[in-house]
């Protein structure tokens, strides 16, 4: 009778046979057939181990061995400083900025970090690069969907008088309520003529009683004269010209008129309508042109003794008197005068760009610290027309050319950053080594472009030097 043990080995046995088998193709083999893979494997891994100690001692002997960075167009940066160098004649020269290594390669460099060990023995040069260019670029099409916003918050000085300024905000804020059509705002430059803005157009109000005709009473906003360049010029705000006004003129439903007088003709179920009298006929006047006769001081030389007013005139009469060529007001005036609006409190007013080339005016908070900065810096220029602050939004900016929407563009090309500074640009192949198309820049007004400092010129031969 076989006992449990023998069982055992018989079992072990046969699981033998068949392990030989199939590792080493011997059922009978002596030896274990796991035997040569348990060996191989652990002699592979003292091998790699003696190869990777071998490499480690000779880094640590002998550290610093890459040269890979001496290719041409490669920007190094040392890792242990972020010092960054490129290689002219065997020579490291210090880049001042990111900007210039590109003006210094003709494109976009290839950044390899170096440990200082493999720079320790390359003689080091001058720095290379244009001071003050900026460190970092916009991406291409950042500047779409943003509006810039030009606002004049009311400032006091020392001694608590209104003082003026400038701000200038270039964000993705771009569903800012417009003032609608029938709504303006009035304008006035310190020691200058009063504007009605209306529309995103300004036009000048030519005499004092014209804000009183109109219901503009109150004080103007007072604002530099770079806010008011950021709108387009309407026509002037002007009385209506009358030639031989006060003179006799013909007779208008057998009474006898003068030349500057004024007729309203009313006919059933239709709205009044208003008629100035020239001595060539008569010109009809629209609620706008109306208000700026009635209200003229030297309309009252044709009503002598008596007071201004319009004189009925009937339907028949309107048809036999001849219709005068005489111009009344402007086409692009507002055909009735606009209400003033308030900017509301906390809130100032704008002219809002946007990247489409519309222009209004619109009302926000002011802009604040630390949003609100005014830059400088080295190499940075100012002039009388840069705005007292500046906050674009971070990531915002990109190339822009002068000119004006729908109008043949100018040849100045800039480069506007996050900074809030604006570079101009050598030539339009400048644009394209630092990664932007000529033909893909945002138009922008001259009065606009100039509320931003300017930076240094960016030009390869001056990134060189």
């Amino acid at each position: 009778m076989q006992s449990r043990r023998d069982q055992v080995q018989a079992q072990s046995y046969v699981l033998g046979r068949l392990t030989g088998a199939l590792v080493a193709g011997e059922p009978e083999t002596p030896e274990n057939p796991h035997r040569r893979i348990l060996v191989g494997s652990l002699a592979g891994l003292l091998v790699a181990a003696l190869v990777v100690a071998g490499f480690a001692v000779y880094g640590f002997l002998r550290p610093g061995g890459a040269d890979s960075w001496r290719q041409p167009r490669h920007l190094v940066v040392e890792k242990e400083t972020g010092s960054r160098y490129v290689l002219v004649d065997g020579t490291l020269r210090p880049v001042l900025n990111y900007t210039s290594a590109r003006l210094i390669f003709g494109a976009a460099p290839k950044v390899v970090s170096v440990s200082g060990r493999s720079l320790a023995d390359v003689p080091r040069g001058r720095p290379l690069g244009i001071v003050g260019a900026p460190d970092a670029l916009p991406a291409p099409g950042a500047l779409k969907g943003t509006a810039w916003h030009v606002c004049a918050p009311a400032t006091r000085d020392g001694a608590g008088t209104q003082a003026t300024t400038t701000t200038l905000a270039v964000d993705r804020s771009t569903t800012d309520t417009l003032l609608p059509a029938d709504q303006a705002m009035v304008a006035r430059v310190a020691a200058g003529p009063t504007f009605l803005v209306w529309q995103g157009r300004r036009f000048a109000l030519t005499r004092d009683w014209l804000s009183r005709a109109f219901g503009y009473d109150g004080v103007p906003v007072l604002v530099e004269p770079g806010w008011l360049e950021q709108l387009p010029v309407g026509p002037d705000l002007a009385p209506v010209p009358v030639p031989d006004r006060g003179r006799p003129g013909p007779e208008v439903d057998g009474r006898p008129t003068r030349i500057g007088q004024l007729f309203v003709v009313r006919v059933a179920g239709l709205p009044e309508r208003h008629y100035l009298l020239h001595r060539d006929g008569l010109s009809q006047l629209g609620p706008l042109a109306h208000g700026l006769v009635e209200s003229d001081p030297d309309t009252a030389r044709a009503y002598r003794p008596a007071p201004v007013a319009p004189t009925a005139m009937s339907p028949a009469a309107l048809a036999r008197l001849p219709v005068s060529a005489q111009p009344t007001v402007p086409a692009d005036l507002p055909p009735t005068p606009p209400t003033r609006a308030d900017a509301g409190p906390g809130r100032v007013w704008c002219v809002q760009h946007t990247d489409g080339g519309g222009i209004g005016v619109t009302s926000r908070p002011p802009l604040t610290a630390p949003a609100a900065r005014t830059v400088d810096g080295t190499g940075v220029t100012r002039t009388a027309q840069t705005a007292g602050a500046v906050s674009i939004a971070p990531g915002v900016g990109g190339l822009v050319r002068l000119g004006r929407p729908g109008q043949l563009p100018g040849t100045g090309y800039f480069l506007v950053t996050d900074a809030g500074i604006k570079y101009p640009l050598a030539d339009p192949s400048v644009a394209e080594v630092l990664g932007y198309r000529p033909d893909g820049a945002a138009t922008v007004t001259r009065p606009l472009l100039d509320l931003l400092p300017t930076g240094p010129l960016l030009a390869p031969e001056l990134a060189r030097r």
